[in-house]
């Protein structure tokens, strides 16, 4: 089962993570070799986790999700650099 969800999840995450090579750059490094890096920190941000599964509903659930982006965002950059990695400007 969670074989599953782990690339469901990662196509969502395309959704919010650009994937597509051009945000992030490294001297010397192909767009190919920048996207399966990319691909690569956007799993291991997954695997964070979304924290505590609560059932609260409307803007309270809206806020928890908003939080839950952003430490996987923060997850992901995190792993971009720590890979020799810079956001293009």
């Amino acid at each position: 089962m969670r074989r599953a969800i782990v690339p469901l999840t990662l196509l969502l995450a395309g959704c919010t993570l650009d994937l597509a090579g051009t945000e992030w750059q490294k001297p010397g490094a192909m767009v190919q070799e920048v996207t399966v890096v990319e691909v690569e920190c956007a799993r291991k941000a997954l695997e964070i986790g979304s924290g505590p599964d609560l059932i609260l509903g409307g803007l309270l659930d809206v806020g928890r999700l908003a939080v839950q982006e952003s430490r996987q965002a923060a997850a992901f950059s995190s792993c971009m650099t720590s890979t020799g990695y810079q956001r293009m400007s």
